[in-house]
């Protein structure tokens, strides 16, 4: 893990399936932090790479204090007014609460981590399980039973760009969302800490743009002239995959437009810098905003009391020109409607 742990630490949470109610989630909470050793390295370096893979959804924290008690806790610690520790355990005892009435949820270890990375403060919060597995007493040479940490299970798991949060730069929070899971049986830990989904189709849209543009600027195996052909086609395929897709689009079908050879490129190209505070901050899903997209098939612009507005098949086709050289726009093949009345208006030297 590339990245610099600030502090950590873990609680457990101690709840059956199918139980609700005040008594039903027992908190034990850690008396300190985790030591900053390699094993909790290891560990977190695991299960940050895990999330930025899993993460889904984009969004900001709830700003009612009264219902919203997670971030008037995290703001507490951030200014100093509470430890990392009694900020980590008044955020389990929500998380209890709000576990205690989900009839389907189960029990687990909450683990709190602050870190750096590229220049930004992050807060990750997740809830961990145990499975059973076998292992081997070294000194005996005999298989025995214990329990290790569930990696390939990471349905409950939060990211605070804290950087971010502090100057409300939105979206700032990123988290795991299931598409249908069982009767809801993890909102309980979003509504624990408080997520909104951010739904800006607008800024989603602009964001899968300047994804797709930088995506194709990046590969390696095609020449400048080709990367500038390329540019085009995947900008035609891309707008008819908006186009057809109106009430909302996949990232992975919006992905096999614009790389339709190798998909999985530019899914890995959006969750590579998911960390840096150039990342693109994309949901699995989005309503697509027509206004940004239809930048992908329209020109637009003015001058003056002049508009202009024109397809990109037009300058494919050298019906519209910019020359460099005078610093002017050029329409060829006018029709002959159009050069009569610029005729008829034009200045009589």
């Amino acid at each position: 893990m590339t990245a610099q742990i600030v502090a950590a630490t873990i609680h457990q949470l101690d709840k059956q399936p199918q139980t609700n109610g005040p008594n039903s989630v027992k908190l034990t909470a850690k008396d300190g932090n985790l030591p900053l050793d390699n094993n909790l390295t290891e560990l977190c370096g695991t299960l940050i790479a895990m999330y930025t893979k899993q993460a889904n959804s984009n969004g900001t924290l709830g700003i009612d204090p009264m219902a919203h008690q997670f971030p008037v806790h995290l703001r507490n610690y951030l200014s100093g007014a509470a430890e990392f520790l009694d900020f980590t355990i008044n955020a389990t005892k929500r998380i209890a609460l709000e576990m205690s009435n989900a009839n389907f949820s189960s029990g687990g270890y909450s683990l709190f981590l602050r870190y750096s990375d590229n220049s930004q403060d992050f807060l990750f919060v997740a809830m961990l399980k145990l499975k059973s597995g076998q292992g081997i007493d070294a000194e005996k040479l005999e298989l025995t039973a214990n329990l290790n940490i569930d990696l390939g299970h990471l349905h409950e798991a939060a990211r605070i760009n804290l950087t971010r949060w502090k100057v409300n730069e939105q979206p700032y929070l990123t988290f795991i969302k299931g598409r249908a899971r069982k009767d809801g049986v993890s909102d309980y830990f979003r509504d624990a800490l408080a997520c909104t989904g951010y739904t800006d189709s607008k800024h989603h849209t602009q964001q899968l743009l300047r994804a797709a543009d930088d995506f194709v600027a990046a590969r390696t195996d095609l020449t400048a002239d080709a990367k500038a052909t390329e540019r085009q086609d995947m900008r035609r395929r891309l707008f008819e995959c908006l186009e057809s897709n109106r009430d909302e689009v996949p990232l992975a079908t919006l992905a096999a437009a614009i790389s339709p050879s190798a998909p999985e490129d530019f899914i890995s190209h959006v969750k590579s810098n998911a960390d840096s505070s150039n990342s693109y901050n994309l949901d699995d899903r989005f309503k697509p905003h027509r206004p940004a997209f239809i930048a992908l098939k329209r020109v637009t612009g003015k001058i003056g009391t002049v508009t202009l507005a024109f397809d990109v098949a037009d300058v494919k086709a050298e019906r519209v020109r910019y020359d460099a050289t005078d610093d002017v726009i050029i329409l060829t093949a006018p029709t002959a409607e159009l050069k009569s009345a610029i005729q008829e208006n034009a200045t009589i030297s």
